[in-house]
């Protein structure tokens, strides 16, 4: 799990499995979040997620939960394949989240506050929604 601040957003990366042994550390890095934070913008990005269980899925939507009650706003990332979006898919959790494919995407949305997509809309990307890479000077492209 990594976390860190954009400004007024804050970032919640979960990297590997989200499950029984996971979510007690999702907990306490919402729970930090909230506690600093009086007007909460937070984004959760599954983009990196290899396993996700029915405790993670629980987690998120108190996850949702705690944030709504704080008047807050939560995006979820999640790419356009993988175990994540499949489940999100399945069980129609994107239509009770905000959904983008990308952390950038989704930190520009809360920063703009833009309300974004009909729920679950999200989920397909739009022609212009990713810019083309930026070479690195010295690497292979630049």
């Amino acid at each position: 799990m990594q976390s860190w601040r954009l400004g007024p957003v804050r970032v919640l990366r979960v990297i590997g499995e989200l499950d029984a042994t996971t979510v007690p550390d999702v907990a306490v890095k919402l729970d930090e979040a909230l506690l600093t934070f009086d007007d909460l913008s937070l984004v959760v990005d599954l983009t990196q997620v290899t396993f996700i269980a029915s405790a993670g899925v629980g987690a998120l939507v108190e996850m949702r939960r705690k944030v709504q009650r704080r008047q807050g706003r939560l995006i979820v990332v999640l790419p356009p394949q993988g175990r994540a979006r499949r489940l999100f898919v399945l069980t129609r959790m994107v239509d009770h989240f905000e959904v983008r494919l990308t952390l950038p995407e989704a930190v520009s949305a809360l920063r703009r506050q833009d309300p974004g997509p009909p729920l679950g809309e999200g989920m397909r990307p739009a022609p212009e929604s990713t810019p083309p890479p930026t070479p690195i000077p010295g690497g292979p492209a630049g």
